[in-house]
């Protein structure tokens, strides 16, 4: 996350921050509790800001390739229109866009979590 691309500053960029770090979990089964494990990456599951942050970093990666991207919860479409004449050209710039989005999602430890269909 960064301020330029979302324009948070001051106080709102405290309060995210606050929100992102220092999280916990632990878990208490049939009355005993595991050790608390402390959350270094990743934002709350099921939260808008997730999606938030996820699509608008993957959408600047892929819109550097003139790729349309279109996400929807965690489903992510990448395509892109072409004359027949264009094909090879257009498939050739498909794959390197494939690499950059197989290069972000290793660094942010979603590698292992994705399929491309």
């Amino acid at each position: 996350m960064t301020e330029l691309q979302f324009g948070l500053r001051g106080i709102v960029l405290a309060w995210l921050r606050s929100y992102l770090s220092g999280r916990t979990f632990r878990v208490v089964y049939n009355g005993c509790t595991s050790f608390v494990v402390y959350i270094v990456c990743s934002v709350p599951q099921g939260s808008v800001l997730g999606s938030l942050l996820f699509t608008a970093d993957l959408a600047a990666v892929v819109q550097k390739h003139n790729v349309t991207v279109h996400a929807f919860a965690d489903d992510t479409q990448m395509y892109l229109h072409c004359s027949r004449d264009d094909t090879t050209s257009s498939a050739d710039r498909l794959e390197r866009c494939i690499a950059d989005v197989g290069q972000w999602m290793s660094a942010n430890r979603l590698i292992d979590k994705t399929e491309l269909l």
